[in-house]
């Protein structure tokens, strides 16, 4: 199968909290998950709830490769029920990323564009 996703996607965990942007639903404790993938374009997660094609999502990405949290804006494309489990897979594309900043975006697709050149070499 050809890939004609726009940015690389690289497999990694890290921490996500996330509220869906609506009044009622924003101002509840955010929900937590994992990334299944990132890309500078988008991110996958999984989600113990089921999330709604078209929603806006206020994300925060923890990771040690950055010297702090991610803040996103991001809209959600898809979501699937994983097989077997109590869980859905979400697909977000990016709306907006940043600390407070521009560049994180820049920075997030770079990271994963190396992480990716450096795995291809390994094969």
């Amino acid at each position: 199968m050809i890939d004609k996703r726009k940015f690389p996607r690289l497999g990694k965990i890290w921490e996500l909290d996330f509220r869906v942007i609506t009044l009622e639903e924003f101002k509840e404790n955010p929900l937590r998950g994992l990334t299944v993938n990132i890309s500078g374009g988008g991110i996958c997660f999984e989600s113990e709830k089921e999330i709604q094609k078209g929603t806006m999502l206020a994300l925060e990405l923890k990771s040690t490769i950055f010297p702090s949290s991610i803040i996103a804006l991001a809209k959600v494309i898809w979501c699937q029920k994983e097989s077997g489990k109590d869980k859905y897979d979400v697909g977000a594309e990016f709306w907006w990323t940043g600390w407070k900043d521009n560049d994180a975006q820049k920075a997030v697709a770079e990271y994963i564009s190396k992480q990716i050149i450096v795995l291809d070499k390994k094969d």
